[in-house]
């Protein structure tokens, strides 16, 4: 597949990322009151109506397809071989609270496979795409991951503390913090797609992620030359954990995390 094959589907993504940034936008500064959903997870009124927004023009654009959002679930037809997942804005933390580190994420499957990506981080300027067997971007630029082969001069970046906190878990990550070069509280899509710009070699996030997290990122990560995995090395899947690297180290991870 080529970034041909998805010429029109790359370009409507990028035309949704426009749309949903000046939505988010326009509502982003200062705090925002946060509701919680049935699974614990955040929600504000800005999440809901930029997914709106997107899945508006989706349903119009390509009615043959289904659309799987955070905030809306699965519409569409059935049996679709290709799904559209929509995370109107990932980070909803850092968003209600006036960090600029969130982004709208959007991502095409076609029969379950990541082909398409777009991670936009609208805060901070900063906008990858990928499409599976292509090249990807990010600022308009292509990148690529980096070629540290050693998980010893690695930088690691982690979803927060206190997801690890408790037992067998805060030791699988401090047996990674104790292996790398160093480490930082880098997560979420974009602490994820630093790993396909180059300037971290691993990301970790604990969090149960949704297919609608995984999906751009994975399509773009691998992309750039890396790869994503749960933290067992499994392949990812609906509420998974996330390994994402540059591929050369992958392994090495698993087996650190592991405690091998």
């Amino acid at each position: 597949m080529s970034a041909v094959t998805f010429g029109e589907e790359l370009s409507a993504a990028e035309e949704l990322a426009e749309l949903a940034a000046g939505i988010s936008l326009a509502a982003f500064g200062g705090r925002h009151d946060v509701a919680h959903k049935a699974d614990g997870t955040p929600v504000t009124r800005v999440d809901v109506a930029v997914e709106d927004a997107i899945r508006a023009v989706l349903a119009a654009r390509f009615p043959a397809d289904a659309i799987l959002g955070e905030e809306r679930g699965r519409t569409g037809p059935a049996q679709a071989a290709r799904l559209w997942t929509v995370d109107p804005i990932d980070g909803t933390k850092h968003f209600a609270d006036g960090v600029p580190l969130w982004s709208t994420l959007l991502g095409l499957q076609v029969d379950g496979e990541p082909v398409l990506g777009l991670v936009d981080s609208p805060a901070v300027g900063d906008r990858w795409t990928g499409v599976r067997d292509d090249r990807a971007t990010g600022r308009g630029e292509p990148v690529r991951v980096s070629d540290v082969a050693r998980l010893g001069e690695a930088a690691v970046g982690h979803s927060a503390i206190e997801e690890w906190a408790a037992g067998a878990d805060r030791d699988r990550l401090l047996r990674l913090v104790d292996a790398a070069r160093r480490t930082r509280g880098l997560a979420d899509a974009w602490g994820q797609l630093q790993v396909a710009s180059g300037a971290v070699e691993v990301c970790v996030e604990h969090d149960p992620c949704g297919i609608w997290d995984w999906t751009p990122c994975v399509a773009i990560v691998t992309s750039a030359g890396g790869r994503v995995t749960t933290l067992t090395g499994g392949p990812v899947g609906p509420g998974c954990d996330l390994l994402v690297t540059n591929g050369l180290v992958h392994d090495a991870a698993v087996r650190t995390l592991a405690g091998g």
